[in-house]
């Protein structure tokens, strides 16, 4: 693609997360929508999450506790959710729903980090009254409901770590209850599930005993009186369980995470009590939370496990084979150590989704289920090794996107031509520098063939791979630049119709311009100081004087620049640095018309937005509640607005324009860890912009394929 001149026009209810510049409450809400999970914002350290419908509007909704808080999120029917009250609290630990008083509204029951626990009778409408606290032994660890004395009440089971009991409180009927009686169930009683596993009519109580590696089940005598625990086996450190009939013969089963075997044991019941001997399935590392649902619809209950190392984050789902047994599903990558996990149907179409409490990322992932038993996650392409920076081209003439990545772990670039549906095929390594960690798309050479241009951060140079128009590239040429290059991007500089580039050096504290020969050579370096460790670049008519120009990005905390502003002469130099705004560290910059002035405005990853005078000047930074490594520009609602994406740790958050300066509330959606990079293009042809996003710590490529309705 050649450049072909250089006069160039300008271009023309509480939530989770808010900002100066946000103005959905004002502004006509428009939404938008990817395939990948969503993640909700929340509080520190989110421990658990439960659901039901707490204002009758017949939509699911969330409850999750964190540090010394639980957050209401009132579902919007669609599968997003917004935060409606923040309740004080002490360490709320874990979180169950129930009709406490038989008022025909959702109630909570917590267990706190203490020795209560709490009740909150529900209003209604989303709120909750005050809670009431219940003694119970300390070291609470656990709570299930059930009717234990055959009074048509619900009644709290409570387990106790410290003293190895489960705690029965009977209750009233008007939310209140009475004084817990305690039970031995085993060592260490950790989880707790209710069932009739004896059939008798009579509830009886299951719990986990990790030092024993163990099932302790306590039968019940109908008055809240249970017999002296029997004993069942299962796998190396139990915690989570759940009780279902997984072989379809009539008798309950117990299924268990076992967190130190990376498994689930299921233990087959006999229906006079007994179980048979475990069976084991392996899932992800450091097994924890424990769901149950039917998520391809074939009427067998599968299984979905919190995967909780800290190097995974995923979800395991297992499909029930309908003998007892589970075939592996897929791993669902959510935020940082979920530690909770639950199932419900959050958009209405019939289908069960799952939602997550990550405990170090404070958020709440929400997997919107298919009906097949997978769910709509970004579909992840491996690339090479740190994926630093990714690009969109047509490689091989086919007329569909192809991505080019820079895999800034090896001295190669991976190349994943595109198929047309979303999909990309296994990638192709070209050798380039030393740590390639930038790359540009341009047509270096004047032959209609898309080439690249890297930056090499080890080796201060840049790499020009000549396009052979079917996908494969010539070998690399070098060009010296400064030292440390961190970034390169591609215009006509000069005006001579031949596509140029600049090149952000770190180390060197400059801009090198590399004037094109046309021939897919570039002339000797020309070097313009910038302001302290320059990362990223934009190209734009920042003055409206007809020729290009350069403003980057600075990261360098407390430095007397953040953001330096090359005009552009229209001969290839530009004069000197204006060096703008101090006191911060910037990681990207991306240019668009904003608020629809006709003239270009900035904005910067981690700081905010800069709307652009006209002359060359900015107003000061206009802040977000949301930041980020990387920002791309983007239309992604198809309103002839700009939109903006944040690469996150490991979800991209969409904010929407709304053409005035303005936007509306951060969307996330999950993708793999460590995103660094983020290329738009349509990679299935719809019509719609999609996303690829660089994850450097998982070496892969998310495709967000974009399905709003437009």
């Amino acid at each position: 693609m050649s450049v072909q001149n250089t006069k160039i026009s300008s271009p023309c209810a509480k939530l989770l997360a808010f900002s100066v510049l946000v103005a959905a409450a004002s502004a006509q809400a428009q939404d938008v929508s990817f395939i990948a999970r969503r993640d909700f914002t929340v509080g520190e350290t989110p421990t658990t999450i439960a659901i039901g419908d707490f204002n009758g509007d017949g939509r699911t909704d969330l409850v999750v506790a964190y540090g010394r808080s639980i957050l209401v999120l009132l579902g919007n029917g669609d599968g997003t959710f917004q935060a409606v009250e923040i309740i004080a609290f002490e360490y709320p630990r874990v979180i169950r729903v129930g009709d406490f008083n038989n008022d025909g509204v959702l109630d909570l029951a917590i267990v706190n980090g203490g020795e209560t626990v709490s009740v909150l009778l529900g209003i209604g409408d989303g709120g909750f009254w005050p809670a009431r606290n219940f003694p119970v032994p300390s070291g609470a660890s656990s709570i299930a409901l059930g009717d234990f004395n055959g009074d048509g009440l619900l009644d709290l089971a409570v387990t106790s770590y410290v003293y190895s009991t489960v705690s029965v409180l009977l209750g009233n009927g008007t939310g209140s209850f009475q004084v817990a009686r305690s039970f031995q169930a085993g060592s260490q009683a950790s989880a707790v599930v209710t069932g009739d596993f004896n059939g008798d009519g009579v509830l009886d109580l299951g719990v986990s005993n990790a030092p024993t590696n163990s099932i302790s089940v306590l039968l019940g005598n109908g008055d809240g009186s249970f017999q002296f625990p029997q004993s069942f086996g299962a796998g190396t450190s139990p915690t989570y369980l759940a009780g279902r009939d997984l072989n379809g013969d009539g008798l309950l089963d117990l299924i268990v995470s076992n967190s130190n075997s990376n498994s689930v044991s299921v233990l087959l019941g006999n229906g006079d009590g007994s179980f048979q001997a475990a069976r084991t399935f392996p899932v992800g590392r450091y097994a924890g939370a424990l769901a149950l649902g039917d998520f391809n619809g074939d009427g067998v209950p599968d299984c979905a496990v919190a995967d909780s190392l800290i190097a995974d984050n995923t979800i395991s789902v297992l499909l029930g084979d309908g003998t007892g047994g589970f075939v592996a599903g897929s791993h669902l990558q959510v935020g940082n150590a979920p530690s909770a996990l639950v199932v419900g149907d959050f958009n209405a179409d019939g289908r069960l989704d799952l939602a997550t409490a990550n405990y170090n990322s404070n958020t709440v992932s929400v997997l919107l289920g298919n009906g097949d038993g997978t769910f709509g996650v970004a579909p992840d392409f491996a690339a090479g090794k740190s994926v630093s920076s990714v690009g969109v081209g047509d490689f091989n003439g086919d007329g569909v996107p192809d991505l080019a990545v820079a895999d800034q772990g090896s001295r190669r670039i991976s190349v994943l031509l595109g198929q047309g549906d979303g999909g990309f095929r296994a990638h192709h390594d070209f050798d380039v520098g030393t740590s390639p960690v930038s790359l540009a798309v341009g047509d270096f050479d004047g032959n209609g063939l898309q080439d690249l241009a890297v930056a090499n951060q080890g080796s201060n140079s840049v790499s020009i791979l000549l396009g052979n128009g079917d996908g494969s590239f010539q070998i690399a040429r070098n060009f010296g630049v400064g030292s440390q290059p961190s970034f390169v991007t591609v215009g006509d500089f000069n005006g001579d119709g031949i596509p140029d580039l600049a090149v952000t050096n770190t180390s060197s504290n400059n801009v090198s311009i590399l004037l094109g020969d046309g021939d897919g050579t570039f002339q000797f370096p020309r070097n313009f100081a910038v302001g302290n460790r320059p990362v990223s670049l934009a190209v734009g008519d920042f003055n409206g004087d007809g020729w290009l120009d350069l403003v980057t990005a600075n990261d360098s905390f407390g430095s007397s620049s953040i953001i330096s502003l090359l005009l552009g002469n229209g001969d290839g130099s530009f004069q000197t640095a204006r060096n703008l705004f101090s006191g911060y560290s910037a990681s990207s910059v991306s240019v668009g018309d904003f608020n629809g002035d006709g003239r270009l405005d900035l904005v910067v990853s981690n700081l905010g937005l800069f709307l652009g005078n006209g002359d060359g000047t900015f107003q000061r930074p206009l802040t977000f509640g949301t930041t980020g490594s990387f920002v791309a520009v983007g239309d992604f609602d198809g309103d002839g607005h700009p939109d903006l994406a944040f690469a996150r740790s490991n979800y991209v958050s969409v904010l929407l324009g709304n053409g005035d300066g303005s936007f509306q509330l951060p969307r996330n959606f999950g993708v793999a860890r460590g995103p660094l990079s983020i290329a738009v293009g349509d990679f299935n042809g719809d019509g719609r912009q999609d996303m690829a996003v660089g994850n450097q710590n998982s070496d892969s490529v998310s495709v967000l394929i974009n399905n709003t309705r437009l």
